[in-house]
C-alpha cells in the first residue's frame, strides 16, 4: 500500500488593519516548523499564533535582533503590517514578523509533487479578530455634539452640526440592551460645542454653544422621567468651546470658553441645582477655549491647555483658581482623562502625538509614552480594566486607528483593530455592559450617521 500524504496550503491575503497593506500570503498546514513551503529554499513555515496546525510561509533568515516580542496578553504587534508567528531559533516566545518576508514574491508556493498533493483555496482573513462591530443607524447625521450618559445607561446626543452647515437642536437616545435608537424632545435652541451635564438627581443640563452666527447664553433642562426640556435662568456670560464639571457637592462648573465679544474668556459661573441660580465664581488666571476640564479625586478642578500651555486648579472651597505646573506641549482640541491611580492622562492636541501625565501630589506634568499617531479632536476613554481607549482623530485626514494606554507599565499598544470608520469630532461613551459606543463625526469627505461598538 502506498501512503500519501497530503500537505494543503493555501494562498492568503492579509488585511493588514492599521495600514492599508496587503499581501499575498501562503499558508502551510501540517508542515513542521521551518519545514519547505515554497519554491524558495530560503523560505519555512512558521506556526502562527492562535491557529490550530497552521503556519505561514516565510523568509527564515531574517536578523532576529529585528524581531519584536508580540504583546504578551493580545498577541498583536505594535508595528504595522507584522504578524505574530513562533521562531524558537529567534525566541522561546512569539515575535513579530514583518510582511515583507511573508509575501508570495519572496516564497512562491510549492507546486504538485509525486509524493504531495498541493491545493490552493483563496480566502481573506485579518491578523487579528476585530472589536468593533456598526450598531444601529442614527435618525440623522452629526458632529461636534454631546454624549450624555443617563442614569438607567441611555446614552442621550444632543445637539451639534447636522451635515457641512446646518446645526441642530435634534436629541436622540441609544438603548444599549436593544442596541437601538429612539428620538425624543428636541431642545429649544439647536447649538454645538455646548456642554451637556448630568446632574446628581438625574437630569441633563445643557448651557451655552453656537448657533448660526451667535453665540448661546441659553440654558435648557432635560427630565429624563417626562423626557421634556425646561428652559431656565441663562448663563450670567454668553460662551461656547467651554467646559462643564460635576463638583462634589452637585455644583457645575462653567469656565472659559469664547464668545465674538470678548474673544476668550477667563470667567467661570456656578450653577447650583438647588435654587436653580447662576453665580459668578473666581476668574481663572488665563482666557482660555477649547481646553479640557477634569474633576480631581480630591474634589479641585484641574483645567488645561486651550490657548496657553498652562495649567491651573479651583478649589470649590475657596473658589479660586491657583496655578499648577504646566504642561510641556501647548494642547487645544485634546483629550483628558482620570486614571484610577488619581493621576490625569493627556493625549495629542494641535497635531501632535505626544501625551502626558498629571500628578495632582506634585502638581508636575510628566512626558509618558507617545502615541503611535498624530491626533486632535479624537476621544479618550478610560475601560473598566483602567486602560485608556484612544481613538480616532484628525492629522492631514480623519483616521480610523485605535491605540490602548496601560496605565501600569506607561506604554501604548496599537493593535490590528481599527474602527469601521474614519472619524474625528465624534464622541465615546462607555456603556454599563463595558462596549464603548462611537456615534457620528466626520472623515475628511463625509458627515456620519453611524454607531459602532468597541467590545
Amino acid at each position: 500500500m502506498i501512503t500519501i500524504s497530503i500537505n494543503i496550503c493555501f494562498t492568503l491575503i492579509f488585511l493588514f488593519s492599521l495600514s492599508f497593506y496587503e499581501v499575498n500570503s501562503t499558508l502551510c498546514s501540517d508542515i513542521s516548523q521551518y519545514g519547505r513551503c515554497s519554491t524558495n529554499s530560503a523560505c519555512g513555515c512558521f506556526p502562527m499564533i492562535g491557529a490550530d496546525n497552521v503556519g505561514i510561509c516565510g523568509f527564515l533568515w531574517a536578523s532576529c535582533s529585528t524581531l519584536d516580542l508580540c504583546d504578551s496578553i493580545t498577541n498583536a504587534c505594535a508595528k504595522d503590517e507584522h504578524i505574530c508567528i513562533h521562531h524558537s531559533r529567534c525566541h522561546a516566545k512569539p515575535v513579530c514578523y514583518p510582511a515583507s518576508m511573508i509575501s508570495s514574491r519572496v516564497c512562491p508556493p510549492l507546486a504538485t509533487t509525486n509524493t504531495t498533493t498541493t491545493s490552493i483555496i483563496p480566502t481573506t482573513t485579518t491578523a487579528i479578530t476585530k472589536r468593533w462591530y456598526n450598531t444601529s443607524q442614527m435618525p440623522s447625521l452629526v458632529r461636534e455634539h454631546v454624549a450624555s450618559i443617563l442614569f438607567d445607561g441611555t446614552i442621550m446626543i444632543s445637539g451639534g452640526r447636522a451635515g457641512r452647515t446646518a446645526i441642530t437642536n435634534k436629541v436622540i437616545l441609544y438603548d444599549p440592551i436593544n442596541e437601538t435608537w429612539n428620538t425624543t424632545s428636541n431642545m429649544r435652541d439647536a447649538r454645538y460645542k455646548h456642554t451637556a451635564s448630568v446632574l446628581l438627581h438625574g437630569q441633563v443640563l445643557v448651557t451655552g454653544g453656537y448657533s448660526d452666527s451667535k453665540t448661546l447664553d441659553s440654558v435648557e433642562l432635560y427630565d429624563p422621567l417626562t423626557r421634556k426640556w425646561s428652559s431656565i435662568d441663562s448663563l450670567i456670560n454668553i460662551r461656547g468651546s467651554h467646559t462643564g464639571t460635576i463638583l462634589i457637592d452637585g455644583k457645575v462648573l462653567i469656565a472659559g470658553g469664547y464668545n465674538r465679544i470678548n474673544g476668550s474668556l477667563a470667567t467661570a459661573e456656578l450653577y447650583d441645582p438647588r435654587s436653580g441660580t447662576w453665580t459668578i465664581t473666581g476668574k481663572m488666571k488665563i482666557a482660555r477655549m477649547d481646553h479640557t476640564a477634569c474633576l480631581l479625586k480630591n474634589g479641585k478642578v484641574l483645567v488645561a491647555g486651550g490657548s496657553d500651555i498652562t495649567a491651573e486648579l479651583y478649589d470649590p472651597v475657596t473658589e479660586q483658581w491657583t496655578e499648577t505646573g504646566s504642561m510641556n506641549t501647548l494642547r487645544k482640541d485634546h483629550t483628558m482623562t482620570l486614571l484610577n491611580d488619581g493621576q490625569v492622562l493627556v493625549t495629542g492636541g494641535n497635531n501632535s502625538s505626544s501625551a502626558e501625565l498629571y500628578d495632582p501630589i506634585s502638581g508636575n506634568w510628566s512626558y509618558t509614552d507617545s502615541m503611535r499617531y498624530v491626533r486632535k479632536q479624537h476621544t479618550a476613554t478610560l475601560l473598566p480594566n483602567g486602560n485608556v481607549l484612544v481613538t480616532g482623530g484628525f492629522d492631514t485626514d480623519a483616521t480610523n486607528r485605535v491605540e490602548i494606554y496601560d496605565p501600569l507599565i506607561r506604554k501604548w499598544t496599537t493593535t490590528f483593530e481599527r474602527m469601521n470608520y474614519e472619524r474625528y469630532m465624534h464622541t465615546a461613551s462607555l456603556l454599563p455592559n463595558g462596549k464603548v459606543l462611537i456615534v457620528g463625526g466626520s472623515s475628511k469627505i463625509y458627515h456620519w450617521a453611524n454607531a459602532e461598538l468597541y467590545y
